[in-house]
């Protein structure tokens, strides 16, 4: 399997319920094609450098995965076809990766900071 990372900008005028919706779409298509998240991450509204669609700002949102090729091209074709999704772009990081591996670095990661962020909180 390889490792994507697909950041995509949603419509910023949705409700808080069809976001979350056109987010588990996405995850869960990734999950259907027997592909594996490894993080998804929302950065939240932010500003475009350029309008796109007649908008100037954007919901964004990091999703990291590893699928097979062929079903990147699956991906792509939905986040096109939704109408939700103003943009997208897809990048490969890593070719042929353990995703177990990389759920549990990314597991480990969030621990860390977990614990480091704990230990910042009884210091005050």
């Amino acid at each position: 399997m390889n490792h994507y990372e697909t950041i995509y900008i949603v419509n910023p005028t949705l409700d808080d319920d069809s976001l979350k919706e056109t987010i588990d779409k996405f995850s869960d298509l990734i999950k259907k094609l027997k592909g594996t998240i490894v993080k998804v991450s929302e950065w939240g509204k932010r500003k475009l450098a350029y309008d796109v669609k007649r908008f100037d700002k954007g919901y964004y949102v990091v999703l990291d995965f590893c699928a097979l090729p062929k079903m990147l091209t699956e991906l792509e074709r939905n986040l096109k076809l939704d109408d939700r999704i103003l943009k997208y772009i897809t990048v490969k990081i890593d070719e042929n990766v353990d995703p177990k591996d990389l759920v549990s670095k990314e597991k480990e990661i969030e621990d860390t900071m977990e614990e480091s962020h704990n230990e910042h909180v009884e210091e005050k």
